[in-house]
């Protein structure tokens, strides 16, 4: 698992690697590949469990810990719009937007490898990784229902679909922050930025009546 990673963290994608490269690289046997993985993509899905062990509880904890800061911290005067507490919002955006970035920073080849993934050959790689980004989106709405981040009139299934959004959106946009470092501060703002839009349009789309609901997937089809 590590020879892959390190053979995949600058431009390469699982799905290319050969077996006899991967055991070169870890300095095993070709046959050991497979006391261990079927195949590739099995190796790819042990990958991603692992990511997802590195990532999903610590960027919750950073997440749950910025919104507890933001409810327990001094109140500040700012506008409402349909019940919506604008200030604690951005509070909370601010510096899990800023968190996130630091965690992307903190582990490149992680974010490096699911992203690429996520668009690369093997439809069982995509899918797992889709699961993994679902995951981390219902964490969230998990994180904003239980922390109140929204009004009451913004129902469960609305801040799932919101939340689901935004985490494709920031791991999409973790590419950019670690690729040009010097647009560092204006990837984050403009990830702020969108965050905010995306859960204040959706609470003011709700709140008029103007939300449909999500077609299922047959419809989608």
């Amino acid at each position: 698992m590590e020879a892959a990673l390190r053979l995949t963290s600058t431009s390469r994608s699982l799905s290319s690697l050969g077996l006899r490269e991967l055991a070169r690289e870890a300095g095993l046997n070709p046959n050991t590949f497979y006391r261990h993985f079927k195949d590739v993509d099995d190796l790819g899905l042990a990958l991603i469990r692992d990511i997802a062990g590195r990532l999903r509880q610590p960027l919750r904890e950073l997440r749950r810990e910025a919104a507890q800061r933001a409810v327990t911290g001094e109140a500040e005067v700012a506008p409402r719009l349909f019940g919506i507490d604008l200030g604690r919002g951005r509070r909370v955006c601010q510096e899990t937007v800023q968190l996130f970035f630091d965690f992307v920073e903190a582990h490149p080849e992680t974010f490096i490898i699911g992203v690429r993934e996520l668009h690369g050959a093997s439809p069982v790689l995509r899918a797992a990784l889709r699961e993994l980004m679902d995951a981390f989106g219902a964490d969230m709405a998990e994180d904003i229902l239980e922390f109140q981040l929204l009004p009451p009139l913004v129902d469960r299934e609305v801040v799932l679909r919101i939340s689901n959004l935004v985490s494709r959106n920031l791991f999409q946009m973790s590419l950019d922050y670690l690729s040009e470092p010097g647009q560092r501060e204006a990837i984050r703002r403009l990830a702020e930025e969108q965050v905010l839009m995306l859960f204040t349009g959706a609470s003011v789309l709700q709140a008029l009546g103007q939300l449909q609901r999500a077609p299922v997937a047959s419809e989608q089809a």
